[in-house]
């Protein structure tokens, strides 16, 4: 069985290694491969894993979190367009929803899947892969949501 256990990564390391994937493939790779190297010299044997369905119901719920989340900074958003521009355009709506569309689109097309798994899902290419697709469709919602606040 592959070993799945995941390294730590803080949020602002995140975003240099999607940023590096989106436009430096190869400092990705770099990274990639030290990531791999620290995976290596994780104690051995590995802890027994959690059972799929405490996984299943966690990502249940922290997805909600987000899509509450995206739709607060949405809503907050559209409303400091309302105190701002006093008297929001339709075109801005328009143009908003066709952003946020979009987004959504963009990330539910690009995310990789089979290509580049490995057998044990957690290698650095495979996690920049999934945070770029959440934050594109969190980014779609909240924009959408900003122009429905119009």
């Amino acid at each position: 069985m592959a070993d799945t256990r995941l390294t730590k990564i803080p949020i602002l390391r995140a975003i240099k290694f999607c940023l590096f994937g989106t436009f430096r493939p190869m400092l990705l790779i770099k990274a990639e491969l030290a990531d791999e190297e620290v995976r290596k010299k994780f104690p051995q044997p590995q802890p027994p894993e959690e059972p799929r369905a405490f996984k299943v119901a966690r990502a249940l719920w922290v997805s909600l979190i987000w899509v509450i989340a995206s739709i607060a900074l949405g809503y907050a958003l559209g409303m400091a367009f309302n105190a701002v521009l006093q008297e929001p355009r339709a075109l801005l709506a328009k143009v908003l929803q066709v952003i946020g569309a979009m987004l959504l689109l963009w990330g539910t097309l690009f995310v990789r899947g089979w290509d580049i798994q490995s057998w044990s899902g957690v290698t650095l290419s495979e996690k920049v892969n999934r945070w770029l697709f959440r934050f594109l469709y969190c980014l779609g919602t909240a924009i959408i949501v900003t122009s429905l606040a119009l």
